[in-house]
């Protein structure tokens, strides 16, 4: 080697190693000083020598904590040839392989990154570096956690962490893997635990400026108090996790997931103030000047109602761009569910159902489970709505309601190969929900779903699924108190009525299911029970049964 060269050599790494610095500080605003400085001198380095190697493994490093895009290091990667590759010693082969690895990791690859560094990580005695070794894990946990195996994502957190506690100058990256632990221990069911270690993070990671970090900190702590049913304090913390982002990097993708859970809890807002609406506007009898200032307050109800649900849709819309710009996938598929669940809210089930479908269409082109069973999860309720508000003609019906229980069976299937609770929870409550329907009346069924979906709830839920279950269970409820009357009438108890009142009574529980067995059809069901159509249609009309709307029993019906 020359004197020139071995000079040059030397200011590289010493280039390098203040890099290293500002990343193992965090010291991220003067760290992208110096890396847009030397950007000439690290495009033209070489990759097949270690010097190489561990550049471009520091630009994972720096793109990870913000810097520019993966692609750039898609360039560097590429510039690899196939001979070149076998030259390099094994020093680096690891952290050209490492840099592969985050770069499925980034680009949503996550068996890709698996594989890779599962590879790497059985190769005990190259990891001599145990900054190297901790990044290793602590990437293959990120990459397990996506898939929802949040086990083995577990393991490599707690792998990463005790590499890492005994690190010299490793504060900031304890406090990173502690924010990825965070989220394994809520999903484990403890929300005070995570919460904690959000702190702890938080309080060595202020001491720096990576936005980034503090911005995931907020959106995971806006997370776990959705679960709690504090839906205000959850969209409080994710407007933080919002402007935390935008500081440094005004469209990275972490920006879009915060965004869209931003759009999500404003969603349940509008849901929880919609229910309100409709309370006070049935409690609402006053005249005069009382009846003005109950109008009064209404119409502000339903201009509050409006500008949440407008503002959902806007903030969506803005994750939707993001991510098409980064082509991240995942993000898309959750913000497209997301609106489809807004329409779906304000009965606007083609808007819904076209949603829902695009996110379908992104789950199955990529091979992600996750999104496929929450997409599943919509396309059964879209269906299922259809049924319950008897929309279409008589024939479609039962199509509708073995489309429903298709797409909520594949989606029950689909989240039970994962460890998310909540995408498992919900897809049992969109079950039993179908199989409870006003087509299929499968009770036993409705039953199951409610029993398995109460097992996956955690003692602090207080949230929509919750919700949710608590409404099937009320209609399930309601079928056992007909269950019991029936049962009375058969052993002679009918608790003071007259023989009228009790076949009355009989006949509103019968004929409207009938109808539903007859494919909406008045004249047939008054043919089969040799009744006047006058009395079928009357008595479907005063059914109890949600979602009949008096407009679907006119003639056209008959």
């Amino acid at each position: 080697m020359t004197e020139r060269k071995a000079r040059a050599v030397a200011a590289d790494r010493e280039w390098l190693i203040a890099m290293m610095d500002c990343l193992r500080r965090r010291s991220i605003a003067e760290g992208i000083k110096l890396l847009d400085r030397a950007e000439p001198a690290w495009k033209a380095l070489e990759l097949n020598d270690r010097h190489g190697a561990e550049v471009l493994l520091m630009l994972a490093q720096w793109v990870d904590v913000g810097y520019r895009e993966p692609q750039l290091l898609r360039e560097r990667l590429d510039r690899l040839t196939a001979a070149q590759r076998e030259q390099m010693g094994v020093a680096a082969y690891v952290r050209v392989r490492m840099t592969e690895a985050f770069y499925a990791l980034s680009t949503n690859d996550a068996d890709g990154a698996i594989r890779i560094l599962g590879g790497l990580l059985q190769m005990e005695d190259v990891f001599q570096d145990a900054e190297l070794k901790a990044l290793a894990n602590l990437w293959k946990a990120r990459a397990h956690r996506k898939k929802a195996d949040y086990d083995m994502a577990r393991d490599h957190l707690l792998a990463a962490l005790t590499i890492a506690h005994a690190m010299p100058g490793s504060e900031a990256l304890v406090a990173i893997i502690k924010i990825q632990q965070a989220w394994i221990v809520f999903q484990n069911g403890d929300s005070a635990g995570a919460l904690q270690m959000l702190s702890e993070a938080e309080k060595e990671l202020k001491k720096t400026d990576h936005w980034i970090a503090l911005g995931n900190i907020e959106s995971a702590r806006g997370r776990i108090v959705r679960r709690h049913g504090d839906y205000a304090l959850a969209a409080t913390h994710f407007e933080r996790a919002v402007a935390l982002y935008e500081i440094s990097h005004p469209d990275h993708t972490n920006l879009a997931r915060a965004v869209t859970n931003l759009s999500f809890v404003k969603r349940l807002l509008a849901a929880q103030l919609k229910k309100h609406i409709d309370v006070t506007a049935a409690r609402k009898t006053g005249k005069g000047d009382a009846g003005k200032s109950g109008e009064s307050r209404l119409r502000e109800f339903h201009r509050q109602y409006q500008e949440l649900y407008r503002s959902a849709i806007l903030e969506l819309e803005r994750a939707k761009e993001i991510c098409t710009l980064h082509g991240e996938h995942g993000g898309l598929g959750s913000a497209l569910l997301n609106a489809g669940y807004l329409h779906l809210d304000v009965g606007d089930l083609g808007m819904s159902a076209k949603e829902a479908a695009q996110a379908l269409e992104i789950a199955e082109a990529h091979h992600n489970v996750l999104l496929r069973a929450r997409a599943c999860t919509l396309m059964g309720m879209i269906e299922n709505a259809r049924v319950e508000e008897l929309l279409g003609s008589a024939e479609e019906i039962p199509v509708y309601a073995r489309l429903a229980k298709q797409h909520c069976m594949e989606a029950v299937t689909l989240a039970q190969s994962m460890e998310n609770k909540r995408v498992l929870l919900n897809a049992y409550v969109a079950l039993g929900e179908t199989a409870a329907n006003n087509f299929f009346h499968d009770y036993e069924l409705a039953q199951r779903c409610v029993d398995a979906a109460s097992a996956l709830l955690d003692p602090q839920d207080a949230d929509y699924a919750v919700d949710e279950l608590n409404v099937l269970k009320a209609r399930l409820l309601k079928v056992v108190g007909i269950e019991d009357t029936l049962r009375a009438w058969s052993q002679g108890i009918i608790t003071g009525k007259s023989f009228q009142e009790v076949t009355e009574q009989f006949a509103q529980l019968v004929i409207p299911r009938v109808w539903m067995r007859e494919e909406c059809k008045i004249s047939r069901v008054a043919k089969k029970l040799a009744m006047s159509p006058q009395k079928v249609r009357r008595l479907v009309k005063r059914s109890s049964m949600a979602g009949v709307p008096v407009a679907g029993l006119g003639k056209g019906r008959a």
